[in-house]
């Protein structure tokens, strides 16, 4: 086993670059509570964002997940969220719209608060049988990810699809997506850390590139179009 007791998940660089290349996978940006999940002996642990132990309130997730992993060890990186239940049609969607047709609300509320029901959406493998998988490239550690994680409607793998990706923005923004993450097939894992081939962009319609903005500890980068060299080019 990994002696990391602790795991912290790696993070997304914000951005607004236009990625024409075909190296990259995109995935909608999950809200809700990022989590990473060990399984050992049988049983799932869940730390949070910042390495400590989830509260009570997620010992749901610990039950649903635990049968959902095939493996004797294994480190996931995910969310549990609602936002698996709130496509166009969805019951909190209806409940939001009607609260603010009856004048209720200022705006639209927030369906993501509405629904009681929550999954477990993983965006990554980061260990497994004790081996850690930070150096391996995230297209083999998506795929190691899908022979693991047996879905149902609680446990679901997030999906990952290349360019083009428009279709699939205006289907994220249609069920309350507003960024998603794009992911360099070659990127490695680096716990706690932000890096240049994870970056979470507006699923806004956009006509160009801009500026990408200044990041901590770093200097400020233009990025024009991702072509296919790679991250950070």
């Amino acid at each position: 086993m990994s002696e990391d007791r602790s795991p912290l998940p790696q993070l997304t660089t914000p951005s607004d670059a236009v990625i024409t290349s075909v190296e990259w996978l995109f995935e909608p940006a999950w809200r809700g509570d990022r989590l990473m999940a060990r399984l050992h002996a049988g049983a799932v642990t869940l730390t949070d964002e910042l390495g400590e132990p989830a509260g009570v309130e997620f010992a749901e997730a610990e039950e649903v997940l635990a049968p959902a992993i095939d493996a004797d060890d294994a480190l996931l990186d995910g969310v549990w969220t609602s936002m698996p239940f709130l496509g166009e049609g969805s019951s909190a969607r209806h409940l939001a719209e009607a609260i603010a047709e009856e004048g209720l609300e200022e705006e639209l509320p927030d369906p993501l608060e509405m629904e009681p029901r929550r999954a477990y959406v993983a965006i990554d493998l980061v260990e497994l049988d004790g081996q850690a998988l930070h150096d391996v490239p995230y297209l083999e550690r998506r795929r190691l990810l899908t022979a693991v994680v047996a879905e149902d409607v609680r446990v679901r793998i997030s999906p990952a699809v290349r360019n083009p990706v428009s279709s699939w923005l205006h289907a994220w923004r249609a069920n309350g997506f507003t960024h998603y993450v794009a992911k360099h097939v070659n990127s490695r894992y680096h716990p706690g850390e932000m890096a240049d081939d994870w970056l979470e962009v507006s699923t806004e319609e956009r006509r160009g590139p801009s500026a990408m903005g200044r990041l901590v500890g770093a200097r400020p980068k233009k990025v024009a179009r991702i072509h296919d060299e790679g991250p950070g080019q």
